[in-house]
């Protein structure tokens, strides 16, 4: 009983850190984003601090949780295997939305939303700082059905990850192990909400669809640790298959979001690559210290 009782207050406690994470970068970056040149410059900064954190994410939490699981589940099927199927399945969440992204942009007849060849050649139009004739801002709050790929990309991946972190804590059957997981959890899940809060700022989204978003992700671990609860003690194999494919296929979703949305466009612009480097590097070191 005491068990549940603590799940049930991670639950809860998720759901509001997660939720306020989540808003508080877009209320209080928003407000002030376009009224001077150093507000716009702390939301790139921001930005590139976010693909740090993304780094980190699939590097040093994703994809060591799937070499371990992965090696659990072959171990208890008694299959022998040296092919490195935990980094094939993250390149495979890598290139499935870079597909599934270049496919509908096709569809719809725009430019991708990575740096285009024809940007590193001679008398291109790099150097216009115009953000109107740019693919990555939007000058204007919109709806919710017209914001770029790049954060419903980031949403997915997030619901994704937090689905299977709520999942891990609800599975745990030792009292004792539940809270220090819980905190752990915790801190990567509200890094990642206000990455998430960052990356809405910077795409102009307005207060009411950022908290549509926000409430969507909230949902997500409570869900996984109550889908965790149901099915403790049952069917624990097929629990840890489901587990290390989403583990992965995230893990390669936010090294897409790293390169071809944080770098791509931050490195675009003509000033401070060295600064937005240094935030980067800060972002990854922040959450790889979780991982000590």
């Amino acid at each position: 009983m005491r068990l549940v009782v603590a799940k049930v207050l991670c639950l809860l406690a998720a759901w509001l850190l997660v939720l306020a994470a989540s808003l508080l970068p877009l209320k209080i970056l928003q407000a002030d984003s376009d009224k001077t040149p150093c507000s716009r410059k702390l939301l790139t900064l921001c930005n590139a601090f976010g693909g740090g954190i993304f780094l980190a994410t699939c590097f040093n939490i994703l994809l060591p949780a799937v070499r371990e699981q992965l090696a659990e589940v072959l171990k208890q099927a008694n299959i022998p295997m040296d092919y490195p199927l935990a980094e094939t399945l993250v390149m495979l969440g890598f290139f499935l939305p870079l597909f599934v992204e270049q496919l509908l942009l096709s569809l719809q007849k725009k430019k991708p939303s990575f740096i285009a060849l024809e940007s590193f050649s001679a008398g291109s139009d790099v150097g216009s700082d115009s953000e109107g004739d740019s693919p990555f801002v939007s000058p204007q709050p919109q709806g919710l059905q017209q914001h770029s790929l790049h954060l419903l990309g980031l949403l997915l991946a997030l619901c994704t990850h937090s689905v299977c972190q709520g999942l891990a804590l609800g599975l745990q059957e030792e009292e004792g192990k539940v809270l220090s997981l819980f905190l752990g959890i915790a801190i990567q899940e509200t890094l990642l909400a206000v990455v998430l809060g960052i990356s809405m700022a910077k795409n102009s989204v307005a207060l009411k669809d950022g908290a549509k978003v926000a409430v969507i992700l909230s949902l997500m671990s409570p869900l996984g640790i109550s889908i965790g609860m149901g099915m403790e003690s049952r069917q624990p194999a097929a629990s840890s298959i489901i587990s290390l494919l989403l583990q992965g296929l995230t893990g390669g979703t936010f090294l897409f979001l790293t390169f071809f949305e944080v770098l791509a466009k931050e490195l675009q612009e003509k000033q401070d690559h060295l600064l937005k480097l240094l935030c980067l590097l800060l972002g990854y070191t922040a959450l790889a210290g979780l991982a000590l």
